[in-house]
């Protein structure tokens, strides 16, 4: 993320969470040129092969309830390191100038595990386990699920699956009420 971007920070603790993620999550969509106009696309990067890295795919299954956006990445049909560039690709074949809002884990300090970071811009995934992968996505989520002990994987394994699962439904919910939400103002469907 660039220095000269505004982000929010909240933690899931945070009794005001949802109202400040809603509100700031909107706001940046509401930024977006041709925003009605454009297809939503939220995609959920990480594997359930490590606890940590579940948020996104957790996230994912949480939205594919939601037939008003376009989910990549769930529990079963993960997107990580292997397929990214791939599904990348995919998006850009397959839809004009999509929104595209990234989630993922990342790794922080011990004072930040539990922090929710929203951004206008892209986020770069696979730093915390030293596999830079490309930068996508207009809008970033991530949830910083454990501390980083630079042992990457290690880290990501011996995340505890409760904080996983606390991000996981606070960022499903905001997003699923934000696309119901863009929807029900929408002049045309989706």
């Amino acid at each position: 993320m660039g220095a000269d971007r505004k982000k929010m920070v909240v933690n899931v603790k945070d009794a005001y969470q949802y109202t400040k993620m809603y509100n700031y999550t909107m706001d940046l969509l509401q930024q977006q040129k041709g925003l009605y106009d454009r297809t939503i696309i939220i995609l959920c990067i990480g594997s359930d092969r490590y606890i940590g890295d579940a948020l996104g795919p957790l996230v994912g299954s949480y939205l594919g309830k939601n037939e008003k956006c376009i989910i990549y990445g769930t529990l079963d049909n993960p997107v990580h390191g292997g397929n990214l560039i791939e599904v990348i690709a995919t998006i850009q074949e397959e839809y004009d100038q999509p929104i595209i809002i990234a989630v993922d884990a990342c790794l922080g300090y011990t004072n930040e595990i539990g922090n929710i970071e929203i951004w206008e811009g892209s986020i770069e995934a696979g730093i915390a386990v030293g596999n830079p992968l490309p930068c996508v996505g207009h809008i970033s989520i991530i949830g910083v699920v454990n501390a980083s002990r630079y042992i990457g994987y290690a880290d990501l394994q011996s995340t505890p699956l409760s904080i996983v699962m606390k991000l996981s439904n606070c960022i499903g919910k905001v997003l699923d009420d934000v696309i119901n939400t863009i929807h029900s103002d929408r002049r045309v469907p989706i």
